[in-house]
């Protein structure tokens, strides 16, 4: 299927941005992660050039190529030595080799809210394994520091996205989207 547009990835030049257009993005980005889990499929690369707009405003999850089914074996799994995914949104039992966890996305879309609402990257940029690593005892700096505009509601949101436990995080991309909206 050919989606017209853009991915998200240029709106991150832009960040921050206006708290309701966050808002707006992460809701349906959880819709379709939502979706997507309710197939058995994690997909383990979510970041902004992952994911494109409908001109009805439905955001689509593109490039399935780290993605794993519950029901089939986890080829990748044994290929690789290394964390697989992109190096900011990376989820904390990624970098322990854990590829079978929805909360993962969840995270990484938490990356995305904090970096659309503050304008920094609540990891950095790592590119080392060490660099990765530092997300399994850092707690990240709470957006409202960054950003004093920024609603108590909406910080809660993002930092219980990026909680290190993901039974600290929410459980269902259902519910995330059900409190941002």
């Amino acid at each position: 299927e050919h989606i017209p547009g853009a991915s998200l990835r240029p709106r991150l030049d832009d960040a921050p941005l206006a708290l309701d257009e966050v808002v707006e993005i992460g809701s349906r980005v959880a819709t379709a992660l939502h979706d997507l889990h309710k197939q058995h499929v994690v997909h383990l690369d979510v970041k902004p050039s992952n994911i494109l707009f409908r001109p009805t405003g439905e955001a689509v999850l593109v490039d399935f190529g780290l993605s794993r089914h519950d029901h089939l074996p986890d080829l990748l799994e044994e290929e690789f030595e290394l964390p697989m995914g992109t190096g900011p949104y990376i989820s904390p039992e990624q970098v322990q080799f854990v590829r079978n966890d929805p909360r993962s996305d969840l995270f990484a879309l938490g990356v995305m809210l904090y970096h659309l609402t503050t304008g920094e990257r609540p990891f950095g940029q790592p590119t080392t394994v060490a660099g990765l690593r530092k997300r399994l005892y850092t707690d990240p700096v709470p957006p409202r520091v960054h950003r004093a505009d920024t609603p108590a509601w909406l910080q809660e949101i993002i930092l219980r996205c990026l909680e290190v436990e993901p039974d600290q995080r929410y459980q269902s991309a259902a519910q995330l989207a059900l409190d941002l909206q």
